[in-house]
C-alpha cells in the first residue's frame, strides 16, 4: 500500500465480527446530509446501515453473499471528506478473538475474510472535531476458494416467468453479473424450450431465483407461425427496486405459440440479464 493511499478523506475502522455486532454510536448529526457510504462486491453495491441491525442494509434483509473467500470488496465514500485523515481496517473472528489488520489498497480495496462464516462489517468515520458515525453490513462468506476461476463460476441469476397456471424457468442469454459478462451467440430452437401454458390475456410476472428485485425490465413478445397477432414491445422502470414485477403489456392477447425475450436490470447495480421464454396461450 502506498503512502498516498493512506491519506484519504476519512478515518475508517472496519471491524468484522461473527456472528453478532458490538454496539456502536448512531451516525453523527454533523455529517453531510448527502453522505453515502457503500460496500461493493460480488453482491453488488449496498449502502451501509445501523450497526445494531446490519442485515437491513440489503433490501431483502439477508446477508450479502461474497460468493467466495477473500472476495475483493470496494469501499465507496461520497462525497470525499478532508485530506488529512487516515483509513484503518481490522478484523475480529469472534468477540474474544484478536483484532487483525486488513490491508487496504489505493484507499478503497479490501479482501473479505479467508474463512467461511457470517460476519458483520462495521465502518467508523472519524473526523476532526466531530462525533464518529458508523455504517454496517452483514456478510456471508461461503466456503469456496478465492480465485478468478471461482469468480467466473458464478451462474447468472435464474429468472422464472410466473402466471396463475404455473411458472417456467427461462433460458439465460447475454448478461453481466457485477464484474463478469457472458455472451450467447445463438437462440435455442423453440421446440427445446419448456412452455408455460396459460390463458390468453393472463398477467405474467418475472421472479428472480434469488428472490431479489429489479429496477428495469423490457421485453419483446413475438407470435410464432400460425398465431394471428403482431409482435409487441413493452418496458418499465421503477423508482425503487421491485421483486416479482408484473410484465404489463407482454400478455399474449390471443391463443397460439409465443416467444418472449425479456431483459431484467438487477438492483444494487449488479448488472442485467436477457431471458428467453416460450408461451402457449389458449
Amino acid at each position: 500500500m502506498t503512502r498516498r493511499a493512506k491519506t484519504l478523506a476519512i478515518s475508517l475502522s472496519l471491524v468484522l465480527v461473527a456472528p453478532v455486532v458490538a454496539s456502536a454510536a448512531e451516525p453523527s448529526s454533523d455529517e453531510p446530509a448527502d453522505l453515502t457510504v457503500a460496500l461493493r462486491g460480488p453482491f453488488g453495491t449496498v449502502v451501509g446501515t445501523d450497526p445494531a441491525d446490519p442485515a437491513t442494509a440489503a433490501p431483502d434483509d439477508r446477508p450479502l453473499d461474497t460468493w467466495m473467500r477473500q472476495a475483493t470488496l470496494e469501499l465507496i465514500v461520497d462525497p470525499v471528506l478532508g485530506d488529512s485523515d487516515t483509513v484503518r481496517f481490522s478484523a475480529t473472528a469472534d468477540r474474544d478473538g484478536p483484532s487483525v489488520a486488513l490491508p487496504l489498497e489505493d484507499g478503497r480495496w479490501v479482501a473479505a475474510p479467508d474463512e467461511a462464516g457470517l460476519y458483520t462489517v462495521v465502518v467508523t468515520l472519524e473526523r476532526d472535531g466531530l462525533e464518529p458515525s458508523h455504517r454496517a453490513w452483514l456478510l456471508e462468506v461461503p466456503d469456496r476458494p478465492g480465485s478468478w476461476e471461482t469468480l467466473l463460476e458464478r451462474p447468472a441469476i435464474e429468472g422464472r416467468l410466473a402466471a396463475a397456471s404455473g411458472s417456467v424457468e427461462g433460458v439465460r442469454g447475454h448478461g453481466c453479473l457485477v464484474d463478469v459478462c457472458q455472451e450467447v451467440g445463438y437462440r435455442p430452437p423453440l421446440g427445446t424450450l419448456e412452455p408455460l401454458m396459460l390463458a390468453a390475456g393472463e398477467p405474467l410476472r418475472l421472479v428472480l431465483g434469488d428472490g431479489s428485485a429489479i429496477v428495469h425490465w423490457e421485453g419483446r413478445l413475438e407470435p410464432q407461425p400460425g398465431t394471428s397477432a403482431e409482435t409487441r414491445l413493452a418496458k418499465a422502470t421503477f423508482d425503487a427496486p421491485v421483486a416479482g414485477p408484473t410484465l404489463t403489456g407482454l400478455e399474449p392477447d390471443g391463443p397460439g405459440d409465443w416467444l418472449l425475450e425479456l431483459r431484467a436490470d438487477y438492483d444494487r447495480e449488479r448488472g442485467w440479464q436477457w431471458y428467453l421464454f416460450r408461451l402457449i396461450a389458449e
